[in-house]
């Protein structure tokens, strides 16, 4: 079916039933961003969380993140890719049958670099100042095409220094409502991370017209991080460990890679995709503690590993039927083996020694397939159906074999309604779900160095949790104006079966938290986003855009009690506005503003916590010089806002808290592209 793409921020695929965006590589690297999920917060319809990018405001696992429309495995972070290795992102509001049902907010798909118009040789030079250090980086570029054949390399080697002082304050009560104990903790720490990536490919077309397609990508980073606390009693008995310090290392290697073979037969077309990942993960973790006379209180070391394996295979048949009319079939399968080990000893006050490893197997296995037609001169409809099953089988130290198996039938439906002169409507209906995370699974405790309670307790996994399943429509308008001006509305509303939901419970003198599930659960909310482009409303008018989005979402757990029940701490209000100029001579500078609506979520009948709200402006200045360069400097969370995140319990036995604020800073950065080669 025919398509056309319109690249940017708020781009829109006019004949695309399910309204993708695709946000162009050059909108990424606007502002200089040193991590992709800095560049990812500045377009509508995401926010940015504590467990990464949200979509709809929802928390991880909601949002299903693809790399090469494969998925990524448990664990990974947006900000372990460059921008610079990013060829373009695609955003889908629903699902379609071809991509894994797994998204009950919605897909972020990150396609890698792949296009090659000719020779490229490049060289990016980057610093960043923040946290009163200095993070540099380079990104090397290579490109070239010949005859049946074209190849592209992006590498960088970066360093990025971090650091904080979060302060946090602790209050316990009693049951008549008496202070028990009331702390502050202040915290500094710094880390370092050295991260090495590189991701080519190649694509060969062959004699008979096929083409045969691999994408690589290696990433190998060590990090280092550490830090101390100190605790200041200001009413009742210290804690254990008011003193404390910790050193963490780690080592992480990734490797994945694809191999893409294209046939055409006449008008039918064949894809297969064979992938494969494989990831390591070394840690060392020491944490000492100390009481207010500086004895030894706790003395912790954690070792511990992660392997992360995963094969698979995807394909599809397009077969046209008529014009504007075309069949496809499919598959999707893979397999993933997780090992993870972690040895605690504890030398004081006790020696002991906690060996804990698990080993998990998950296959899954999916069949597709859909239906694409042009009904008329204003009318597309798409129809899709893919069953989508579940095995995962989990072994360890210290506990009984145990798994969960689950299969999903997820029927998907969309429709375009072309209104000439007037935009077009799209109405979409699927049935999506989230699967349990297998750390979620395994029945093994994590436990708090210091200070555990109600408001900080130990995790324990939970074998018996269950798939969430949600049916979710989406309905939408867009008109597009004065070339790449675009205006759209679009609404959401979900149902969702066997919510997770947060359990507290005391083991002995411990508080601990696990997840189970939780019957019903709603969600809805309201997107607006706008982009007006002044140049192409008259000639006379500068070459700026003016940019706005703005989103809104409720949500509700029928289990919890109100006021405030919302499903998995969701972003309630996200507001983004920007300038963007170009002007004469290579010229250009923007400016972005960001507001993210601070919210309380109730998580039990007990438990609460709230975050406060969230304001950023970032700005640029760039100028591009052609063959003499380009020159790009940036400042980012020019308000430098503090943060602030905190969780409450109050109950018949008493109540706590623990409210933290953490201090922000402003960032500069600094960055030099210069071609070595002219492009073709």
């Amino acid at each position: 079916m025919q398509s056309v793409t319109v690249s940017g921020s708020t781009a829109l695929r006019q004949n695309d039933t399910a309204g993708k965006v695709i946000v162009a590589r050059e909108e990424l690297l606007r502002y200089g961003d040193g991590g992709l999920a800095g560049a990812l917060a500045r377009l509508p319809g995401l926010s940015v969380g504590a467990d990464g990018i949200r979509m709809r405001g929802l928390a991880a696992g909601y949002t299903q993140i693809l790399v090469n429309g494969e998925p990524v495995a448990p664990g990974f972070a947006l900000d372990s890719l460059a921008p610079d290795l990013v060829e373009r992102i695609e955003i889908l509001r629903t699902t379609s049958a071809e991509y894994s049902a797994q998204a009950m907010a919605g897909t972020l798909n990150i396609v890698l670099r792949k296009a090659v118009r000719g020779p490229q040789r490049d060289v990016k030079l980057a610093m960043a100042h923040d946290q009163h250090a200095w993070s540099p980086g380079i990104t090397v570029q290579l490109a070239d095409r010949d005859d049946g054949r074209a190849w592209i390399v992006a590498a960088a080697l970066t360093r990025t220094r971090s650091g904080g002082m979060p302060l946090t304050a602790g209050r316990d009560t009693g049951p008549d409502g008496a202070v028990l104990a009331s702390r502050e903790t202040e915290e500094v720490y710094a880390g370092r991370a050295d991260k090495a990536s590189i991701a080519p490919r190649v694509t060969w077309t062959l004699a008979n017209g096929d083409t045969l397609a691999w994408q690589g990508l290696l990433d190998v980073t060590r990090t280092v991080n550490a830090g101390t606390a100190s605790e200041s009693a200001i009413a009742g008995a210290p804690s254990r460990s008011p003193l404390s310090r910790f050193d963490a290392s780690a080592t992480e290697r990734t490797a994945r890679g694809d191999v893409t073979w294209t046939h055409r037969m006449d008008a039918v077309q064949l894809t297969a995709k064979a992938t494969g990942n494989s990831s390591r993960r070394r840690g060392d973790y020491l944490f000492q503690g100390t009481d207010t006379e500086r004895r030894p209180s706790l003395r912790r070391h954690v070792a511990s590993t992660v392997r992360d394996d995963s094969a698979g295979s995807s394909g599809k048949l397009l077969v046209p039927l008529w014009p504007g009319h075309a069949v496809g079939f499919g598959w999707d399968g893979s397999y993933t083996r997780r090992a993870e080990t972690r040895l605690q000893h504890d030398t004081v006050p006790t020696d002991a020694l906690l060996d804990q490893a698990y080993t998990a197997g998950v296959s899954r296995v999916a069949l597709y397939a859909q239906d694409e037609w042009d009904i008329g001169p204003h009318w597309q409809a798409y129809l899709g159906l893919r069953w989508e099953g579940l095995d995962t089988a989990i072994r360890g130290h210290g506990m009984a074999r145990t798994g969960s198996r689950a299969s999903v039938f997820s029927p998907v439906a969309n429709l375009l309604w072309k209104v000439p002169g007037r935009g077009q409507w799209r109405l979409a209906l699927a049935r999506t779900y989230k699967a349990p995370l297998t750390r979620n699974l395994v029945p093994r405790r994590y436990t708090i160095n210091n200070d555990n309670g109600p408001a900080n307790p130990d995790v324990e996994g939970n074998p018996a949790l269950r798939p969430e399943l949600a049916w979710g429509v989406d309905a939408g308008w867009e008109s597009t104006f004065a070339g790449r001006g675009v205006a759209s509305v679009n609404a959401y509303g979900r149902r969702i079966g066997d919510v997770t939901v947060q359990r507290l419970f005391r083991s002995g003198p411990a508080w601990v938290s696990t997840l189970d599930n939780g019957g019903r659960a709603s969600a809805h909310g309201i997107e607006a986003d706008v982009k007006v482009p002044l140049a192409g409303l008259a000639g006379a008018l500068p070459d700026v855009d003016l940019r706005f989005s703005a989103n809104r979402n409720w949500s509700r757990v029928d289990a919890v009690p109100g006021p405030n029940n919302r499903l998995a701490d969701q972003t309630a209000l996200t507001v983004n506005a920007g300038v963007d100029y170009r002007g004469p001579g290579g010229w250009s500078a923007g400016i972005d503003y960001r507001y993210q609506g601070g919210a309380t979520t109730r998580t039990t009948a007990l438990l609460s916590g709230d975050t406060g709200p969230a304001r950023t402006l970032d700005t640029y200045l760039a100028w591009n010089g052609g063959r003499r360069g380009k020159l790009r400097l940036g400042l980012a969370n020019l308000l430098h806002r503090d943060t602030r995140a905190g969780r409450y319990y109050a109950g018949a036995d008493g109540g706590s808290s623990r409210v933290t604020v953490t201090p922000a800073t402003t960032a500069l950065r600094i960055q030099f592209d210069y071609p070595l080669a002219p492009p073709g």
